[in-house]
């Protein structure tokens, strides 16, 4: 996902590149769960949205670093899988 992400606001953390982003959700319902928009925002600031051309107004904000260096190179596969 990173990839695809814009980085906003970079800088390094413990060796890692990290940007500012957003978890939010739009009151007017345009997506069914949370979205993550670049940036940091808050309750009431209006937003692009990432699932339409539209722009929404943001009714719960969660603020979230994205980390744009990592490399994921193996995966434990859990009993059952």
């Amino acid at each position: 996902m990173s990839e695809q992400f814009p980085i906003v606001n970079p800088r390094v953390e413990d060796g890692l590149a990290l940007s500012d982003a957003t978890m939010v959700e739009f009151g007017d319902g345009c997506t069914d769960a949370m979205s993550i928009v670049p940036g940091e925002h808050e309750v009431g600031d209006r937003v692009p949205c990432p699932s339409c051309a539209g722009e929404h107004e943001i009714s719960s904000a969660l603020s979230i670093p994205i980390a744009h260096n990592i490399t994921i190179t193996e995966h434990e596969h859990e009993p059952g899988d």
